[in-house]
């Protein structure tokens, strides 16, 4: 039996699980969300069920300036933990890391 060793997790860098990700450092249901970015829970859903809706660039925008998160980041993805830790989504010290990354199921 052969086993890896020192592989470490990282959640899949999609979109979906970006929106995710922020959406659980707010501790927020999908309305919530909605409600503070200024979009419908319903396209929150969308979007994190995998499906690009119209506008999706504007909405990524709008998240972005809501939330002080980094636009680029939300929208095209890379390294977790990495860049500016002058304040996550919740107003805290960093960013988020995959250490405390849950995966959520549809609110």
């Amino acid at each position: 039996m052969t086993t890896a060793a020192n592989i470490s997790w990282r959640p899949a860098d999609t979109l979906a699980n970006r929106f995710k990700l922020i959406r659980a450092d707010l501790g927020m249901s999908q309305r919530e969300f909605g409600d503070r970015v200024g979009i419908p829970a319903s396209q929150v859903q969308s979007i994190e069920d995998g499906s690009s809706p119209r506008g999706l660039d504007i909405k990524v925008k709008k998240i972005a300036l809501a939330l002080g998160v980094d636009r680029d980041w939300l929208m095209w993805g890379g390294s977790l933990g990495e860049g500016p830790t002058n304040g996550g989504p919740d107003g805290g010290d960093t960013v988020p890391s995959h250490d405390n990354v849950t995966y959520l199921t549809a609110a």
